[in-house]
């Protein structure tokens, strides 16, 4: 990794950048700090674990504490940007070689005005890839497999035929809509009913039900970074307690045994729709949803852009001495052909969940602390700061990482993650424990 890690700081030095992550949360930028200490997050909402940060010299700006909890309540990254007081920020250090979630040409343009470069290839191809319908036409293209699928009009969705062909129950969905979001399994026409209520879009993709375990992979579409991707992850999904939403992806998982068997299988369309991609005119990472189905694994999405496993898996990557692939992906932004190093320990068992607030309304951030909690079966127990995987040092502890008293919760949106070392993720004893106490302290 000290290879890459030095290739990367010379090529900072010579554009005179410095390396940085915006995400919504601390927590969602947090990760390539471990590899790369010089990186500064950005960040709208504020969490205990901005304080532990700073404490261990990592640059965090987080734009609550200059505009106040109101002001950043349902913001977005665009607008974390846009501030004045992220000018004001900026204006203070060297320009920004930035990476961010969801990268928009708007973003890109706000990114400019700050005097920073967007780490970020082709947001217009990257918006393109993700959109569901046309990722018919991408799969085909890359040669992936697939489930049986067709894109219809809202009006001409045929329960009838197309259950009568794939069986029931289908799972129908809007162009975008990410964890979950606009993706309705469909039994009957109740539900079907329910669904075009719901759903805006002149046209869905309606596709069968493949029976299985769902997991992602993910990957960087760049020169010289054939190869450069994290090994796949079980995806926690439809844990009731975790999400609103039914098809919610709440979680990841590595250390997966049922996943052993088909990582090169995996890796092979993960290469594909990489080339496909880049072919595309996208340049950068991009995660990839599979069900692993009785035939094998099965492609579901691509989202060509940073996704909600990447900051855990960027912890446990560094834990295995690898080179991240948001290291990969920095390297490929700045111009440098690098091919990924081999070297390194497997990845370690690790995981994480994401705590969605289940209520239809908005509501403060919960009073129950960010940090370590021993998983004791009469109730978790805060045992320290933390904001880190390495912060763990027992098998049944976890970190919680939550926004600050306070700061807003969106209905049905995430507000906080829980770490574990192990591959239990959900089903690991007291977990649930945890999230119950801090759902309890939210509604006191």
């Amino acid at each position: 990794m000290s290879a890459l890690v030095e290739a990367v700081r010379a090529a900072l030095r010579a554009s005179g950048r410095r390396p940085a992550v915006a995400a919504h949360d601390a927590w969602g930028a947090s990760g390539l700090e471990l590899a790369l200490p010089e990186t500064a997050l950005l960040c709208l909402q504020r969490s205990g674990v901005v304080d532990v940060l700073r404490s261990r010299g990592v640059d965090v700006f987080c734009l609550s504490e200059e505009a106040g909890p109101d002001a950043v309540a349902g913001a977005s990254t665009l607008e974390l940007l846009q501030h004045e007081a992220t000018r004001a920020w900026c204006a203070a250090r060297p320009p920004l070689a930035l990476l961010a979630f969801k990268p928009t040409e708007r973003l890109q343009a706000a990114a400019a005005g700050l005097g920073a470069t967007l780490v970020a290839g082709a947001p217009a191809a990257a918006r393109a890839a993700e959109n569901k319908l046309a990722f018919v036409d991408l799969a085909q293209a890359a040669g992936v497999p697939t489930p049986r699928w067709e894109v219809v009009p809202r009006e001409a969705v045929d329960l009838e035929r197309l259950g009568g062909e794939w069986g029931l129950p289908l799972v129908v969905q809007g162009p975008r809509g990410n964890a979950g979001q606009r993706t309705w399994p469909v039994r009957d026409g109740r539900d079907l009913e329910r669904l075009l209520a719901l759903e805006p879009a002149p046209r869905l993709r309606v596709a069968e039900w493949v029976e299985g375990m769902p997991f992602t992979a993910t990957a960087l579409s760049a020169p010289g970074a054939a190869g450069a991707a994290i090994p796949p992850c079980r995806q926690v999904t439809s844990v009731t307690w975790l999400t609103p939403e039914p098809l919610g992806s709440c979680g990841n998982a590595w250390g997966e045994p049922r996943l052993r068997a088909v990582e090169a299988d995996v890796a092979r369309q993960v290469a594909a729709l990489a080339d496909e991609l880049a072919r595309r005119g996208y340049e950068g990472v991009f995660g990839v949803d599979f069900v692993l189905g009785p035939g094998g694994p099965v492609v579901i999405e691509v989202n060509p852009r940073m996704v909600a496993s990447l900051p855990v898996a960027t912890q446990l990557e560094v834990l295995a001495g690898r080179p991240p692939l948001l290291l990969h992906a920095l390297a490929a932004g700045l111009g440098l052909v690098a091919p990924p190093a081999a070297q390194g320990e497997p990845m370690p068992d690790g995981s994480q969940l994401i705590v969605h607030e289940l209520a239809r309304r908005p509501g403060p951030a919960p009073g129950l602390a960010s940090g370590v909690y021993r998983l004791d079966p009469a109730g978790p127990r805060r045992a320290r700061d933390g904001a880190w995987l390495t912060d763990l040092q027992a098998g049944d502890e976890a970190l919680l990482v939550t926004r600050s008293p306070g700061e807003a919760v969106s209905p049905g949106r995430e507000f906080a993650r829980v770490y574990l070392r192990s591959a239990a993720a959900e089903n690991t004893p007291g977990v649930r424990a945890l999230v119950d106490a801090l759902r309890a302290a939210d509604a006191a």
